[in-house]
């Protein structure tokens, strides 16, 4: 009988003890997983407040330009600039198969120590940087080859800052794609996996098709992986904000056009326009070009975004420099003020080219100063 008991006492002990130790292991190890999480969402937020107050240096992306031309350009000094006029962050697109070698898909030296450079400048100034890849030639029929070489390219750059800048650069991986849905989700599905097999830590910015639409981003949904900001690119109304724009005669040939919408401001509709999107853009300036209009399609796409727990950023929004500068300025103030409002970290096209937000070198357009003082 003792015997028994003796027996029955150690397995009511072994059977007591191995819930309380599967207990205490999961406590830990949920505590531990909570505080990696915290710590991490801790990091995002604290970029996504460095990035915003920022602006887009469009000089490396000219692919028109001649490479070798571009690559003397001072680009230190642009920088400089850019720091002085307040700005805390600069996104720097790159037409990265402008600088490749002669017949082949690798990168030429001097661009990679040119972005070095530019990097080196950011960290000494303070300022937050994005490298961007800009005109690229990824197509629905083309996707297996053009990705890989996407990817290699990427490799070269990433491999030239392994180890460093994890909290001031950032790679934004492909700008505005134009393929079908499916495939681009897929094809940058693909390009974030191979470089993360290299390094655990560098966040990468991915935007969705259609020219970083926003409802597109919102389709493309969060990809399997932590270390991602979403971008989008924001420029309605787009007859406001590229009238006169030589590149689309065919959406943007309407000019004169007021913001916000004041009827007795307006120009008359062109006869050719009829029928055509021109007319449904112009029929319906008058309630979109407003504030109040573009915060709620703003914090639509925002609350979407944080359901989906999707870090977001606007990595382009701005107004050509045709626009008389009141209706720029109250376009700017508006947008810059709403993207704050939102959270939404924001880098203006651009600093000093078609888009300009300058009125002379080094010196930010007074409609923005409140703004910059903001995003200190």
């Amino acid at each position: 009988m003792q015997t028994f008991i003796n027996q029955y006492s150690v397995k009511v002990y072994n059977y007591s003890i191995k819930p309380l130790f599967l207990s205490i292991f999961c406590l830990l190890t949920i505590s531990l997983f909570a505080n990696n999480v915290d710590k991490s969402s801790k990091k995002e937020k604290k970029i996504k407040k460095q990035l915003n107050g920022g602006v887009n240096l469009s000089l490396l992306e000219h692919y028109w330009d001649n490479p070798n031309d571009l690559l003397k350009t001072n680009i230190v000094l642009k920088l400089n600039e850019i720091k002085s006029a307040g700005f805390s962050s600069v996104r720097v697109p790159v037409a990265f198969d402008l600088f490749l070698r002669s017949g082949s898909t690798n990168l030429r030296t001097d661009l990679i120590d040119k972005l070095g450079e530019a990097y080196n400048t950011c960290h000494d100034l303070d300022m937050r940087m994005i490298i961007t890849y800009h005109y690229g030639k990824l197509t629905n029929e083309n996707g297996y080859s053009e990705r890989d070489k996407i990817l290699w390219i990427w490799k070269q750059i990433q491999n030239k800052f392994l180890g460093m800048g994890y909290d001031d650069l950032f790679f934004e991986l492909y700008n505005e794609p134009t393929i079908d849905r499916n495939y681009w989700k897929r094809d940058i599905t693909y390009i974030v996996n191979g470089l993360r097999y290299e390094d655990k830590n560098r966040f990468y910015i991915i935007g969705g098709t259609n020219y970083n639409n926003v409802d597109e981003l919102l389709e493309l949904g969060k990809l399997d992986d932590d270390k991602l900001f979403y971008t989008f690119h924001f420029y309605d109304p787009y007859i406001f904000t590229h009238q006169g724009a030589q590149w689309t005669k065919e959406k943007s040939y309407i000019t004169g056009i007021p913001y916000p919408y004041k009827r007795r401001k307006m120009p008359k509709m062109p006869t050719e326009a009829r029928g055509t999107l021109v007319e449904t853009n112009f029929l319906q300036y008058p309630n979109e070009a407003n504030k109040d209009f573009i915060y709620n399609r703003l914090r639509l796409i925002a609350y979407n975004c944080k359901k989906k727990n999707m870090p977001i950023i606007c990595t382009e929004t701005g107004v050509i420099n045709l626009v008389p500068e009141n209706y720029r300025c109250n376009y700017l103030e508006d947008i810059t003020s709403i993207l704050y409002k939102l959270d939404i970290p924001t880098h203006l096209w651009d600093y000093d080219q078609t888009f300009t937000v300058t009125e002379t070198p080094g010196v930010a357009m007074r409609c923005l100063k409140r703004w910059l003082r903001k995003t200190r």
